[in-house]
């Protein structure tokens, strides 16, 4: 045997025993166990960590570069060495009770639950490491870069939904399947619709891998996965760049990796300052400091993935007057919808020109766009609620008040899905012009839904320079390719299609308003969250296609149709051209 099919073999090898220290920590973790079945667990995931340990010696002893395997990687060696410190230092003092005694008199785990816990850690490490050689290698098959982002989305539906469907994840309570699913797919697709109430169906358990859930598909398990290349030092081959491309919306593929490094910076920088933010506001409101961290960091990653699910059974109405608050919310959840491509040209790392990149101060026409597009959706949103609703559910509020939450309500329409007035209680046009506003959505490369803002900002121009005379698109000095104007007709076109269908299904097998089905299929296509209250009453097949709806709406109407197509290509020959009469 070669030493490269020894390799493929021992990759293959691995892959599988990662697949079983999957399986060993789910168990644990999501399921309530006996003292030997946890001690059998333990063996098994000590005997995992032996054949790891174990694949990383054969690698080096067959390495080229000793030195070179050595750098790239150190981060599961480091916690080798951790673990094997670990091992001995227990080895040490397992039969003594001096130590151990007492660090557990202090509320300290013991030397041998300390191991566990590094144990395990190092599971995941190369549980990450598998994730990210198995993501290099579904790179290597020559699939679409749509039919690539498709796939990883329903691979992270299935696996929350088999997490939320453990026991540890619902407690006493019991979820369906279709519920599951249906919460799982809000979650990954950062909508925010939800069939159970999140913060008393759930366990601290099940929050949490809906957390996980939220924060993957904010920013995708691809993002993810290359960023672990990055980080252990595997690089990014061309198709995974290629792909990343089409994700994070950028023109060029050389700075990848630089791009890659500061967006997972800024992402956790913003949501770190944003939970912390939140816990200072609501620190009162908690009995422990684990329920405020807790729920500081889990609407704070929510807001700022666009996705809308709250711990509170009302949203934030019970913080609608506080202007801390929705300054916070309100801030993160802008920030995390205009888009990577803008917060990178804001802070002046990467200025892309017409498909050309240089470092520089300017703004590129895409930033301009989306910046333009984004205030002028807000301050009209703003005005629109306020004037709609300040004799409806603003009515008893102050002034000021009624600014606050028609600004707020303007903000999360635009993705986000929170509320600090009731959504149910909204007259018809203010229902009407937030479903607008959800349709539109945020801005590309982010984490928000919809046709999103740069897409009706070319259609709006379009319509302008037909009216001006014009016989191109023309944006602050710069001529905007008609390629790219057709696809951002497309996509309108297809929003309105995916919605019109969605909204026709729904009245078939509900007996539901109009008003109500509208609001929902919108609120699901812009991955917005926002609800009128009827989702929970809807059955399993309803359920299905608001599932579909939101997949669509946070892939990509065009993404997804060329998933499910075949690639673009272009014609061989021409037809004789004719007009059609167009009015």
């Amino acid at each position: 045997m070669t030493r490269e099919r020894f390799l493929q073999w021992l990759s293959r090898a691995m892959f599988l025993v990662a697949a079983l220290a999957v399986v060993s920590l789910v168990l644990e973790y999501g399921f309530y166990l006996g003292t030997s079945q946890e001690r059998l667990l333990h063996a098994i995931d000590l005997a995992i960590v032996v054949a790891f340990l174990a694949d990383a010696v054969i690698r080096f002893v067959l390495a080229r570069e000793k030195v070179s395997f050595i750098v790239s990687r150190w981060p599961g060696l480091a916690i080798a060495v951790l673990l094997v410190s670990q091992f001995l230092v227990v080895a040490h003092f397992q039969g003594q009770g001096l130590l151990p005694a007492f660090l557990e008199a202090r509320s300290v785990f013991s030397l041998a639950k300390g191991y566990i816990i590094v144990l395990q850690l190092y599971l995941v490490a190369m549980i990450i490491v598998q994730t990210v050689r198995a993501n290099r290698k579904v790179a290597s098959y020559r699939l679409h870069p749509a039919r690539t982002v498709f796939l990883s989305f329903l691979i992270i539906i299935l696996v929350g939904t088999m997490l939320l469907l453990t026991p540890r994840a619902t407690g006493e309570n019991r979820i369906e399947l279709i519920d599951a699913v249906f919460s799982a797919t809000s979650a990954v697709c950062v909508t925010g619709l939800i069939v159970v109430d999140t913060g008393s169906f759930f366990t601290q358990f099940g929050q949490g891998v809906m957390l996980t859930l939220i924060q993957i598909g904010g920013l995708g398990l691809i993002t993810l996965t290359a960023f672990f290349a990055i980080v252990l030092r595997r690089g990014l081959g061309v198709r995974e760049s290629l792909v990343l491309r089409g994700m994070l919306s950028f023109e060029s593929v050389g700075r990848i990796g630089k791009t890659l490094r500061v967006m997972i910076g800024v992402t956790f920088l913003v949501e770190g300052t944003g939970a912390l933010l939140l816990f200072v506001a609501t620190r009162e409101d908690f009995a422990t400091i684990a329920d405020a961290i807790h729920h500081s960091v889990f609407h704070a990653v929510s807001a700022f993935c666009n996705a809308g699910f709250s711990l509170y059974s009302t949203s934030f109405e019970r913080y609608a007057g506080h202007l801390g608050i929705n300054a916070v919310m309100t801030t993160l959840i802008i920030v995390g919808g205009i888009g990577f491509p803008v917060i990178m040209n804001l802070l002046g790392r990467r200025v892309l020109y017409s498909g050309t990149a240089r470092i520089g101060p300017r703004y590129s026409i895409h930033s301009k766009l989306v910046l333009l597009t984004t205030a002028a959706l807000l301050v009209a949103g703003t005005a629109c609620f306020y004037l709609l609703e300040r004799n409806g559910v603003l009515a008893d509020m102050t002034t000021g008040r009624r600014i606050m939450a028609s600004f707020f309500g303007s903000v999360t329409a635009r993705t986000a899905g929170f509320n600090t007035t009731p959504t149910a209680s909204l007259a018809l046009p203010t229902l009407f012009m937030l479903a607008v506003l959800m349709f539109i959505g945020g801005s590309p490369g982010g984490t928000a839904g919809g046709v999103k803002t740069s897409t009706m900002g070319l259609v709006i121009a379009s319509i302008g320079s037909i009216f001006t005379g014009r016989s191109r698109v023309e944006l602050f000095r710069r001529h905007v390719p008609d390629p790219v104007v057709r696809e951002a007709l497309v996509v309108v076109a297809m929003g309105i299609l995916v919605v019109s269908g969605g909204t026709f299904f729904l009245l078939v097998i509900e007996d539901l308003t109009l008003s109500q089905v509208l609001f929902e299929v919108v609120s699901a296509f812009g991955t917005v969250g926002l609800s009128t209250g009827i989702t929970p009453t809807l059955s399993p097949a309803a359920k299905i296609v608001l599932m579909l709806i939101m997949l669509t709406g946070r892939i990509g109407p065009l993404t997804l149709a060329l998933a499910i197509g075949q690639r673009r290509r272009g014609a061989a020959y021409d037809y004789p051209r004719e007009r059609v009469v167009i009015g």
